[in-house]
Parts: C-alpha cells; structure tokens; sequence
C-alpha cells in the first residue's frame, strides 16, 4: 500500500497519522468513504447530511457510523458502496482492505461476496463464525481499493425482520411518491477493517461525522 501511494503520488512521501507538508496520510477506514445499503435510511450517505423522505416527514441521518438499519430480509442485497458517482472511491483517496468485524450480539449476514472495480470475487459463507461472540473476519490478503475505483459489497440478510412490541421501527419512505412510514427494521454494525491513506491532509481535517 505504501508502496502504491509512493509511486502514484511522488513527490509526496508516507508520513503516517500525522503528516506534514508535502507527506500523505493514514487513517483507519472511515464510514464516510462509503455508501451503505440503499435501502438503510432512505438510501442517503454516511454521514451527519440531509436526509431523504418527503416534507413533513424528513428524518436526519445518523453521524458516520457503521451501523446500518435494514428492513429486507431473506434476501440479497447490497451492503456497502463506494460513494461516488458508479460507486467509486473518492479522489485522493486508496483503501487497503483487510476484512470485516461483526459487532453486533445477533448475526443478520449470512454470506457475501464483493467486486472491486471490473473484478468479482467469489460468495463466502460467514455461518461458521456465530460460533463466536462479536467476531471479525481476515482476509489472507488485503485488497487495494483505488481511488475512483467501484466498490460493491453484496450479503445475504438472513430471516424475516423480527416484528414485536420491542422490535426498533424507523420512518422509511416507501418511494420518492410517498411519505415515510414507520418500518420495522433490524439493525446490524458491518465494519470495514484496514487502513485508508489520503493525498490531502485537508481531505482528512473535517468534523467527525461529515461527509467526504
């Protein structure tokens, strides 16, 4: 990764968590790179921005955090995304990929499978891993994840949504024609594990929370 960013951003060199002039940084992965599922909140960003729905009943999005709110299930569907246009990547900014932490008691995500740019990566089943509590998975090697390069995540969300008197609802609009209702939803964390170098120290100097 290093490596990559030394070549492709010379003169620049690797100056770590704190970098100075004419050196690029590192930080861990933040959620605010990313798209979540289409349908967690109204399909909107990670991110403290504008949510969608349709007056009176536009509800706020959650800081940057990797918790999603799904209310589909038994079904596959996409998990996280790139949030540039074609779900790319950010300029400036390069991903190294290490795997995915769980920490959530429940486990909605029964398999997933991924893509980077034109390359598709075969389905990997995750049961095996409810075995343990909060688990996290490592890949054998990281993947480079571009900047202005796609990125699709895609699970399967195992089960119906659970429906009780205690089971969390959340006003989802249907479509853009209607306004929200309250939806039961379940909500699962999916945290992206690695490291994310970016060019412009500023890129990195924002509120906790915004978007990229």
């Amino acid at each position: 990764m290093i490596t990559k960013c030394n070549a492709e951003w010379s003169p620049k060199s690797f100056g770590g968590l704190a970098p100075a002039a004419g050196q690029y940084g590192r930080t861990s992965i933040l959620p605010a790179l990313f798209d979540p599922n289409p349908n967690t909140y109204g399909g909107a960003a990670f991110g403290a921005i504008a949510g969608a729905g349709v007056a009176p009943n536009n509800y706020p999005i959650p800081p940057a955090y990797w918790r999603q709110a799904f209310h589909d299930g038994d079904l596959h569907q996409t998990l996280i995304q790139g949030n540039g246009t074609g779900e790319t990547m950010p300029e400036d900014w390069k991903v190294g990929w290490l795997g995915l932490a769980f920490p959530n008691k429940n486990q909605h995500i029964s398999e997933i499978r991924f893509q980077i740019g034109d390359r598709k990566y075969g389905r990997i089943n995750l049961e095996e891993m409810r075995i343990y509590n909060k688990p996290a998975i490592i890949f054998e090697e990281p993947f480079i994840i571009d900047e202005e390069t796609s990125f699709h995540l895609y699970g399967y969300f195992e089960g119906e949504i659970p429906v009780s008197p205690f089971s969390p609802q959340l006003a989802i609009p249907p479509d853009a024609d209607h306004a929200a209702v309250d939806t039961y939803v379940a909500y699962q964390r999916i945290v992206m594990l690695g490291q994310a170098n970016y060019k412009m120290v500023d890129r990195a100097l924002g509120n906790t929370g915004a978007a990229i």
